[in-house]
């Protein structure tokens, strides 16, 4: 049998909470520590979720052999500095979105993984569900045609009270927290970026709340992206092709659902044109139509939480040796970055 792999969550909050438990359902992963600046906070989420070890901070975390890998959940002002700290340290990582705040901060984080050549991963879960990655290898696939556009929502009421994070000073913002789900997919669906247009809506205090993003990849195909910390979106996503498209249903980031629909061949006119018209004016033949369409609706369901398969690919990257993901190398976590920085300074 595989030996476990022993994992330190860094941080407190809800992400972390979610964390273990989805670890808990991930056979040769094992939670051995929840760790948190403070010792009281991290003894009392520690005792509350069954966790043995507490610890006072990341060094402490660092400095035990016990631990084999971390799980960087904290402020997102700090995941880049722990995320550096921890490689150096040779703790493989898997670091909670954004892994870092901007892209001279990423390249730092990059720098890191190729230097010291130790596992990393940044937490974006939503290629690995296994909608979301069906989608994605059928439109690879070219059995609908050369890609040409997508697009994708994500968004939700919040408050600075309900989301703090969502509204810090530093790693807040619509962007880092939401729209890097959207880019990330738009990168692995169209390819790299050659160009970026935003509009930026900025709250009181100057944190973006609401963004939408046209991005121009190098292949020519297009991606219309939405994310807002203030409005209930679609949260769906649409991967248009020559010859059809991929629908991934809504909740976005944790969607069971794949819907194909194919382009109808161009109909030729015949002498039964008018009965076909005087059949579609009728609105019970047109929701039969809409019935049957529904039966190309494929379900691929996740498992016990959306964060499984992305916490079975870091377990098998793991256990392979690997150092970085080939579904999110670190360059893709890069190139998303770029993006997200090309949006925050876009003032057309």
């Amino acid at each position: 049998m595989a030996q476990g792999i022993r994992v330190a969550v860094i941080g407190t909050g809800y992400i972390a909470h979610t964390i273990v438990a989805a670890i808990g359902h991930v056979p040769g992963l094992t939670v051995v520590g929840i760790c948190s600046a403070s010792a009281e906070r991290a003894r009392s989420v520690a005792d509350a979720l069954g966790i043995a070890t507490a610890f006072p901070g990341l060094d402490a975390v660092l400095a035990d052999p016990g631990v084999d890998a971390v799980y960087i959940a904290n402020n997102s002002a700090d995941h880049a500095a722990a995320a550096i700290k921890a490689m150096e340290a040779g703790k493989a990582v898997l670091s909670e979105k954004p892994f870092a705040v901007d892209t001279a901060e990423a390249e730092r984080v990059v720098a890191a993984a190729r230097r010291t050549g130790v596992l990393f991963m940044e937490a974006v879960a939503t290629p690995f569900l296994p909608a979301v990655h069906t989608a994605l290898a059928d439109v690879a696939s070219g059995q609908l045609g050369p890609v040409r556009h997508l697009s994708a929502s994500f968004g939700y009421p919040t408050t600075p009270a309900s989301h703090p994070g969502c509204y810090a000073a530093v790693g807040g913002g619509v962007l880092l927290d939401r729209a890097v789900y959207l880019v990330t997919l738009a990168r692995l669906a169209l390819g790299p970026v050659a160009d970026v247009r935003a509009q930026i809506t900025r709250g009181g205090n100057g944190i973006d709340t609401e963004a939408a993003l046209l991005l121009t990849h190098a292949s020519g195909a297009t991606a219309q992206l939405s994310a807002s910390l203030t409005a209930l979106l679609g949260n769906a996503m649409t991967i248009g092709c020559e010859r059809g498209a991929v629908t991934v249903a809504a909740p976005l980031l944790s969607s069971e659902k794949i819907a194909v629909d194919t382009v109808a061949p161009p109909s030729r006119p015949t002498g039964e044109s008018g009965l076909r018209d005087r059949i579609k004016a009728r609105p019970a033949f047109r929701r039969l139509a809409d019935l049957a369409r529904m039966r190309k609706t494929r379900f691929a369901a996740f498992g016990a939480s959306p964060y499984v398969p992305e916490l079975l690919h870091f377990r098998d990257l793991y256990r392979s040796g690997a150092i970085e993901s080939p579904v999110l190398p670190v360059e893709l976590s890069l190139d998303v970055m770029r993006v997200l920085d090309a949006a925050r300074e876009d003032r057309r």
